[in-house]
């Protein structure tokens, strides 16, 4: 008897899980899971990728450094240039130019990857800005030290005007990295803003929002309030008895509760996690 029963229980449990895994709401979601999945994997071949155009660039940066000292050195000599001297004058400002024009470009695509990738981290656009203004320095230090020397040899001063170009473009691309701050910021309060109404049932369906017992996808988005950072929203008060999410949260993220007048509120317990699967909240209420 016992064996009969426990051989009932296995089909019942496996039959169960069976339905589960097809239903609709469960593949709903492991679509959404593996589309997660794939855009995490994205974003971190996208992260290695600027991580190794950041490194290239400090290497350049690094790479210079002697060269720059010696040429400050020269710049502030007094006398006539020995040809040995000026021979390697003329190597180190070409090098060094090289090396800047090179980090220019190198910059350059880490903007367009920056603006075109989907990742938006304040801390890589701090940095790009700080290469940005490094390499502005160093023209404007190498444009200084190319005047001075221009004045020693005719030959130094043919390097100038690429210089001085170099600078032009630097000072264009420092606009362009203002530019795609800008973007950045605003990319980052579009993926903050989030939007939740709540209502009877009658009312949501009036408005389409609800539509089967599940939410909308033709509804009127001004219907809805507006917030701006989902990390300022904790507490949403519904003014009824009693309340019933109809948008999609993950479980653990939120609470039902009352306030002090004994009306229902949803908590909002974790807010990242809440907001992952949408950013609009959609509450049924019994008033």
């Amino acid at each position: 008897m016992k064996k009969v029963i426990f051989i009932c229980t296995v089909v019942f449990a496996s039959t169960m899980v069976s339905c589960v895994k097809n239903s609709s709401e469960y593949k709903t979601l492991q679509a959404q899971k593996d589309s997660l999945a794939l855009a995490n994997a994205q974003n971190a071949a996208e992260l290695e990728q600027i991580l190794e155009l950041l490194n290239e660039v400090e290497d350049n940066f690094n790479s210079i450094k002697t060269a720059e000292n010696y040429l400050s050195v020269q710049s502030n000599t007094q006398g006539e240039l020995t040809p040995s001297t000026k021979e390697r004058i003329q190597n180190d400002m070409k090098f060094v130019t090289e090396v800047l024009d090179k980090n220019k470009q190198r910059i350059a695509d880490l903007e367009k990857r920056l603006k075109k990738s989907n990742l938006q981290s304040s801390q890589l656009s701090v940095t790009l800005k700080k290469l940005q203004t490094e390499l502005e320095e160093k023209t404007t230090a190498l444009l200084a030290l190319s005047d001075e020397l221009a004045k020693k040899d005719q030959q130094i001063a043919e390097l100038h005007t690429h210089v001085t170009n170099l600078s032009s473009d630097v000072q264009t691309l420092k606009t362009q990295t203002t530019e795609q701050k800008e973007t950045i910021d605003r990319q980052q309060a579009a993926l903050n803003t989030v939007y939740y109404c709540f209502g009877t049932s009658k009312e949501l369906k009036e408005q389409k929002i609800v539509v089967n017992n599940q939410l909308g996808t033709n509804f009127d988005t001004n219907y809805f309030i507006r917030v701006k950072d989902f990390n300022q929203l904790n507490v949403v008060p519904l003014y009824a008895k009693k309340g019933k999410l109809i948008s999609k949260h993950p479980e653990g993220s939120y609470e039902f509760g009352k306030d002090a007048n004994g009306q229902v509120e949803l908590r909002i317990l974790h807010p990242k996690n809440f907001w992952s699967l949408t950013k609009y909240l959609v509450v049924q209420v019994n008033v």
